[in-house]
C-alpha cells in the first residue's frame, strides 16, 4: 500500500491496534492514524481590551473603531485558535453566553478531516474583558490638540447660521476621517466667541481638512501658524493655528463687482446674484472679480412708487426728494405703475430690487 492512501476492505484488522476496520490511513485504523494528533489548539481563558468610553476595540497591536461587543468576543476567540495545518473542510461552530459585565463563556465545536480520516474538536474557552480607555479618549480627556481652527469674517462678524454650518461641516469631515481609521481625528473642544468659533482639533491634517470643506461651500482662506511646543523622540512637535476667514458679502448684501451693482445671493467660490440694474443673472468665479465693494444692504430697501414703465426705462418717484428718476427697467420687474416697488441708495445711484 502507498502512504497516505486509503483502501476499503473487508475482515481486515488494524496492524497496530488490532481492531477490525475496512478502511485504512498509512496502513492503520482511522483511530490509530489520527492517534495524538490535534485539530485545534487554544488557551482556556483570552482576554480582550475595549475602551469604556467609545468602545473602540485593540486588536492586532492597534485600536480600531467601535464594533458589537459579540463581535469582538467572538473575533478575540477565533484568533486564539491555533489550527492544524493538515487539516481539511474545517466547519468552525462558535456560541457564547454571558457571564457578568465582563466575562463571557465560548464554546468551540469543530470537524475536519486530516486525509480523509476525520477528527473533531470541542472546548469551552473563558473570555475575559479588561475595560482600558484608549489613545484617542485618552487625549481628549486630557485636553490634547495638535491644531487650532479659528473661523472669523472678513471685515465683519460671522452669522449664527454660518456659524452652525461650519460646525456642522467641521463634524462631518471629523467622522469621515475616523470612519476611515483615523481614530486621532477628533476635535477636542469648541469655544463660542463674539467674533466667531474655535475648533480645537487632535490632528495637524484634520484642520486643514476642516479649512478645506469650509472654504468649498462658503468660499473665503486661511492661513497657517505653526509654534514649536515641544520634542518626541528627538522630533519638534508643532501646534498649528488655521485662521480662517469666511469672505466679507453674504446673502442680501449689495456689492459692487467688477463695475455691475449685483444683489448678493450666495457667496462660495463663486459669487452668485443678480445685477439689479439690468436684473440679468449673475455668477463669478470669487477669484476672478478684481474689484469688490460693499454699498448697501437689502435691509435698507425703502418702498417707492413706479410713476410709469415705458418698456426700456422705467419712472421711480425718489422717497426722500420725491423727484422723478429714470432708471433702466430690471427684466424682474412686474409692478404696475401706482403700484410701490422696493428700492435701495447706494452710492452708485438708486436701484429697484427684485
Amino acid at each position: 500500500m502507498l502512504p497516505g492512501v486509503y483502501y476499503k476492505m473487508s475482515n481486515l484488522f488494524c496492524p497496530k491496534c488490532g481492531k477490525e476496520t475496512d478502511i485504512f490511513y498509512d496502513n492503520v485504523c482511522s483511530d490509530c492514524f489520527i492517534g495524538k494528533k490535534i485539530l485545534i489548539e487554544s488557551p482556556d481563558i483570552a482576554y480582550a481590551r475595549i475602551c469604556p468610553a467609545c468602545g473602540a476595540v485593540f486588536k492586532r497591536g492597534k485600536w480600531s473603531l467601535k464594533e458589537n461587543e459579540i463581535t469582538t468576543i467572538i473575533e478575540c476567540v477565533n484568533d486564539n485558535l491555533f489550527k492544524n495545518k493538515e487539516a481539511a473542510n474545517l466547519v468552525l461552530n462558535l456560541s457564547h453566553k454571558q457571564l457578568d459585565h465582563s466575562r463571557y463563556r465560548v464554546h468551540v465545536d469543530a470537524q475536519a478531516d486530516i486525509r480523509g480520516a476525520p477528527i473533531g474538536y470541542s472546548k469551552d474557552i473563558e473570555v475575559r474583558i479588561h475595560w482600558d480607555t484608549c489613545e484617542t479618549c485618552s487625549r481628549i480627556s486630557g485636553g490634547y490638540f495638535e491644531g487650532l481652527v479659528q473661523i472669523r469674517a472678513d471685515k465683519r462678524i460671522p452669522t449664527a447660521d454660518e456659524l452652525r454650518k461650519c460646525q456642522e461641516i467641521a463634524q462631518d469631515v471629523a467622522l469621515r476621517s475616523q470612519e476611515k481609521g483615523d481614530r486621532l481625528a477628533y476635535i477636542a473642544k469648541t469655544e463660542s466667541l463674539d467674533e466667531g468659533l474655535d475648533l480645537y482639533v487632535g490632528l495637524i491634517k484634520l484642520g486643514k481638512q476642516i479649512c478645506k470643506a469650509i472654504i468649498d461651500v462658503f468660499g473665503g482662506k486661511y492661513s497657517e501658524s505653526p509654534k514649536l511646543v515641544g520634542q518626541k523622540n528627538g522630533v519638534d512637535l508643532y501646534r498649528i493655528t488655521f485662521a480662517l476667514r469666511l469672505p466679507e458679502f453674504v446673502r442680501g448684501d449689495i456689492i459692487c463687482a467688477n463695475d455691475k451693482v449685483i444683489e448678493v445671493q450666495s457667496c462660495g467660490k463663486h459669487i452668485s446674484g443678480i445685477d439689479i440694474e439690468t436684473g440679468k443673472r449673475f455668477i463669478e468665479n470669487f477669484n476672478d472679480i478684481l474689484e469688490m465693494r460693499h454699498v448697501g444692504k437689502r435691509d435698507n430697501a425703502v418702498n417707492a412708487v413706479l410713476v410709469s414703465d415705458e418698456g426700456k426705462t422705467i419712472q421711480v418717484l425718489d422717497p426722500e426728494t420725491y423727484e422723478t428718476i429714470v432708471l433702466k427697467r430690471p427684466e424682474f420687474l412686474s409692478a404696475e405703475p401706482g403700484n410701490e416697488i422696493k428700492v435701495i441708495k447706494t452710492s452708485r445711484g438708486l436701484f429697484v430690487l427684485p
